[in-house]
């Protein structure tokens, strides 16, 4: 991907940046931004592996969860950043010190100081816009609410108003035609449960489920419909002992079983049916693409891997990046459907494209409802640290992607051109030049991506790789 081994280890360490400076400033613009690009792009990911010395974090999923906004106006763009005041960060601002565990770096210590669920939320995975807020949500505990104009965080607090707090996953679904907002909490234990909460367009709690997973499993994403939930129970299992001991931190308590095979949890959205149980395949998955209704039938799409080899093991591409090193990635997330037949409990599934895919998106609008394009970061090879963004029709199954040499880029956020036809837009993405060791944010047509960006947003600084994104329309509130 780039032109020597220096380049490459610049590049990738680029990624991993310890992000320490927060910013507010107009970057130069190459390109003309799109007239129809009149709101806000918030994007959340880790964004600090280093605080005063000795400790440096082991993994791309242990750093403070750092917001980056770039807002649209008049012709210009803003850029911003700012760390999500959490508990964690608060307390090791204080110190000047990390001192608490997180996901693969242990606190110092040893076995004593990490006994116990010490975790505590970094708020630095997704974000998304609610009712006048910009929630910041990790993989435990609850989400951090922050003002969508200042950035100024809020504070903790339950999503769904419930007065048990629960490890909200970091993918909520917003329904695409009622605006509805469906999240999922885990709770652990000698036994795991699965928690559904749905919030109607208003802001009130509609709905509440829970049940019993017959797996305790890591989980990161799952699916609705406007009928159905599901959640898949791959098997990456957890042994709590060992982490709860303090023998192990949380990731190296996570154990890889695909002679398990994996398990699909299909629930009835509104609870009037009992949940039920499908086997499928070993795959793992990040990322659901979208899922949706067809008579007694589901379609889900998602990106699968036959092994997650780039997330578990001392040689995983996720823990290698910190050093500069590409590590293990054999495996290519493939685009998949599963089709399930409810009334028969009948599970089939097929393979939409082979190519390397990952960070799915669909127009927000038909989100839970039948899609017809799908957007991903793309490489040519198995690499979960892409250079280039694909758009596959999946009626016809014709795909079109650009790659870019040098280049990283992130999870394309989809905006749709209010002035085109139907499902057409921009893509918005974050990007890393290579060369400069720059970061930008690229801005591509959706029906044009091998002409390659009309825009780039450049910052005079690089960023760490950036997770998820909202876009937030200023022309209409969420």
């Amino acid at each position: 991907m780039l032109a020597s081994l220096e380049e490459n280890k610049k590049w990738l360490s680029g990624l991993a940046a310890s992000m320490v400076i927060e910013h507010d400033y107009f970057p130069e613009v190459e390109g003309v931004l799109p007239a129809a690009l009149q709101g806000s792009l918030y994007r959340n990911g880790p964004g600090r592996f280093e605080l005063g010395s000795g400790v440096h974090k082991n993994h791309m999923l242990d750093g403070d969860g750092m917001i980056q906004a770039f807002d649209f106006l008049d012709g210009k763009v803003r850029y911003r950043n700012r760390f999500v005041r959490t508990r964690k960060y608060l307390a090791e601002e204080a110190a000047g010190k990390f001192v608490l565990p997180t996901w693969s770096t242990r606190a110092p210590g040893g076995m004593l100081r990490n006994m116990g669920d010490r975790i505590l939320s970094q708020a630095g995975v997704t974000t998304v816009v609610k009712n006048g807020c910009l929630y910041a949500f990790d993989e435990v505990g609850l989400p951090y609410g922050l003002d969508p104009d200042t950035l100024e965080t809020r504070g903790e607090g339950d999503p769904g108003l419930g007065k048990t707090s629960l490890n909200y996953k970091a993918h909520t679904k917003t329904d695409g035609s009622t605006g509805d907002w469906l999240l999922l909490g885990v709770e652990h234990g000698p036994r795991t449960w699965l928690n559904l909460v749905v919030r109607n367009a208003c802001g009130e709690v509609t709905h509440r489920q829970r049940v019993a997973s017959p797996r305790a499993t890591y989980i990161h994403d799952w699916f609705f419909t406007e009928r159905y939930v599901m959640v898949l129970l791959h098997p990456v299992e957890l042994s709590l002992p060992r982490y709860i001991t303090g023998l192990a931190s949380f990731m190296d308590s996570l154990r890889w079983k695909p002679k398990k095979g994996n398990l699909l949890m299909v629930l009835d959205r509104n609870g009037a049916n009992a949940p039920f149980m499908l086997e499928a395949d070993t795959c793992f998955m990040w990322h659901s693409l979208n899922a949706f209704d067809v008579g007694d039938s589901i379609v889900a799409d998602f990106v699968g891997y036959d092994e997650p080899d780039h997330f578990l093991g001392e040689k995983a591409a996720f823990r290698t990046i910190m050093d500069g090193k590409q590590g293990l990635q054999q495996y290519k997330g493939t685009l998949r459907r599963y089709v399930i037949n409810v009334a028969r409990k009948q599970l089939t599934q097929e393979f939409l494209s082979p190519e390397n895919h990952e960070f799915p998106m669909v127009d927000a609008s038909v989100a839970g409802h039948r899609h017809r394009f799908g957007y991903f970061a793309t490489a040519a090879d198995a690499t979960v640290f892409h250079n280039g963004l694909a758009c596959l029709d999946v009626e016809s199954g014709k795909r079109e992607a650009v790659l870019m040499n040098d280049t990283h880029l992130g999870e394309p956020i989809f905006v749709r051109d209010a002035c085109a036809p139907d499902q057409q837009g921009w893509l918005l993405t974050m990007g890393l030049d290579g060369r400069s060791g720059n970061s930008f944010l690229g801005i591509f047509s959706s029906q044009r991506l091998a002409d390659g960006p009309v825009a780039r947003v450049w910052l005079r600084h690089s960023t760490p790789l950036s997770f998820h994104g909202y876009w937030h329309d200023r022309r209409c509130s969420p």
